[in-house]
């Protein structure tokens, strides 16, 4: 099931960033664009058959799962200000692009670093499955669920306000989808700290999350397509 989710997901992030990149090209909302790319890179490394070739070419010490963990980053920090705009979120923005948020996505990323360092990651492992008994990597996998699950937190009451709103039914559905993505990564990251950390419920989680934000994004490109052809 986890494998299914993971291609389907991966084939929407890839159309997605294509459907992005004519504008992009005429210099227009291209970090959107960008943020599609950085997922569609993650996804992909997520996935053993496409993650074992990019390792080895790395070096064959698991650093494509430190490219994973920093597009993400990149992705919530572009993503998560751009859906906060949109819904009129002053709060939620400045909690991803105020000095806290800012310091929050640096030391997160610092750690990363530092517990990959620490760790001892010789032969290839995708979602390094492989070392999870080494501290210095159970410290890493928490660290890099830590700065997506803050960014999520930070939107889910603003989507949930709209999608509970008197907004068009379209505009509801997008921000409904949004609000459970986000929701599902606040999920993972307590998952993962509790004692029932089960794989299949992470990836299940995980990928959802993607096809969850990734559809509202589509319908608020709908509503704003059928607002132009309106005009």
């Amino acid at each position: 099931m986890t494998l299914v989710l993971q291609w389907v997901a991966l084939a929407v992030c890839v159309a997605c960033t294509a459907w992005r990149l004519p504008t992009a090209i005429h210099g227009r909302n291209r970090s959107l664009f960008w943020a599609f790319l950085m997922v569609a890179v993650s996804v992909a490394l997520s996935i053993p058959v496409i993650y074992l070739p990019v390792d080895g070419v790395l070096g064959g010490v698991n650093l494509a799962n430190v490219v994973l963990r920093l597009s993400l980053f990149a992705v919530f920090f572009l993503l998560a200000a751009k859906v906060a705009a949109a819904y009129n979120a002053p709060a939620a923005r400045a909690f991803i692009r105020g000095p806290v948020g800012l310091a929050v996505l640096i030391a997160c990323s610092a750690g990363i670093l530092v517990t990959y360092a620490m760790s001892d990651l010789r032969g290839s492992s995708p979602g390094l499955s492989g070392f999870t008994d080494e501290p210095a990597v159970v410290a890493y996998m928490w660290i890099g669920r830590l700065y997506p699950a803050y960014a999520a937190a930070a939107l889910v009451p603003a989507t949930a306000r709209a999608a509970l709103s008197r907004r068009p039914a379209i505009d509801r559905a997008a921000a409904f989808f949004m609000c459970l993505g986000f929701t599902c990564v606040c999920v993972t990251l307590v998952v993962q700290m509790s004692s029932n950390d089960d794989s299949t419920l992470m990836g299940a989680l995980s990928f959802g999350a993607v096809l969850s934000v990734a559809a509202g994004l589509v319908l608020v490109w709908v509503s704003c397509f059928r607002g132009t052809m309106k005009e």
